[in-house]
């Protein structure tokens, strides 16, 4: 029994081994291919959607995707299906046995692929070799067209340049840091500011009441010197000489006083 079992499991695997050693990929272009790159908390997200197209006459069995060094978290979905594909990985190529998927192209049909990985975010260049003939290209990074052509022949190479190293994107997480380090500069200017204002306020008040006082005492002054004078206590010219000079301390109290006011 357990003999028969082994047998049947290396014939089918000696079934899967031929049927991809028959993949064929023969008569595969690309109709139109576009690539979004776009910042994300993980690094540079990069989504290739192609629109593979069977235009020779022999059945094709499978679909090669180059991909650059460095990536991480690769999935390749088939859009019309909603099924994540598993390729065999070969140096920078995915190769995808359409045979175990039920997708061979027959002549005149299509396959569209969604291929969505990470790069590392300090990545200056974007580089792809095309596999296949393709009829229309286009790159955009954050929304913005980077790159756009027509008739680009296989195994054509392009290295399209991101950004310098020093201007690199900044992960979400120091963009949030960066928000609150203002936030928090905003706040204290304000809190200053109020704090300095109401020295302000409370240093008008006091000299508002500093002045009132000020005012009593001279007016008070003035009645005493006044009853003073009246009893002969204070002769004509001490009288005359201070009830000047209270009188006038008086005016420029008040005239402070409406100026605070």
């Amino acid at each position: 029994m357990k003999r028969m079992i082994k047998l049947m499991l290396i014939s089918l695997l000696a079934l899967s081994i031929a049927s991809f050693a028959n993949a064929s990929d023969t008569g595969i272009t690309i109709e139109d291919q576009t690539v979004k790159i776009s910042m994300s908390e993980k690094g540079l997200l990069v989504e290739e959607n192609a629109l593979f197209t069977n235009i020779g006459i022999e059945n094709a069995t499978s679909v090669k995707l180059w991909i650059q060094q460095g990536i991480q978290d690769v999935k390749i979905l088939a859009v019309e299906s909603g099924e994540y594909l598993t390729p065999i990985v070969t140096d920078r190529i995915r190769e995808l046995n359409l045979t175990q998927y039920n997708l061979t192209l027959e002549m005149g049909d299509s396959l569209d692929l969604l291929l969505s990985y990470t790069l590392p975010t300090n990545t200056e260049n974007f580089d792809k070799t095309i596999s296949y003939d393709t009829a229309s290209l286009s790159v955009t990074f954050n929304d913005e067209p980077l790159y756009q052509t027509q008739k680009v022949q296989s195994e054509s190479s392009l290295s399209l340049r991101l950004y310098k190293p020093t201007e690199a994107p900044l992960s979400i997480t120091y963009i949030v840091i960066i928000f609150l380090l203002v936030v928090i500069l905003i706040t204290s200017t304000l809190l200053l500011l109020r704090k300095q204002r109401s020295k302000a306020k409370s240093s008008i008040v006091e000299s508002e009441e500093t002045l009132t006082t000020k005012k009593t005492l001279l007016l008070s002054l003035l009645k005493d010197l006044e009853k003073q004078h009246r009893s002969k206590t204070v002769s004509d010219d001490t009288y005359n000489k201070l009830k000047e000079e209270y009188k006038q301390q008086a005016v420029d109290v008040m005239k402070k006083l409406e100026d605070l006011k």
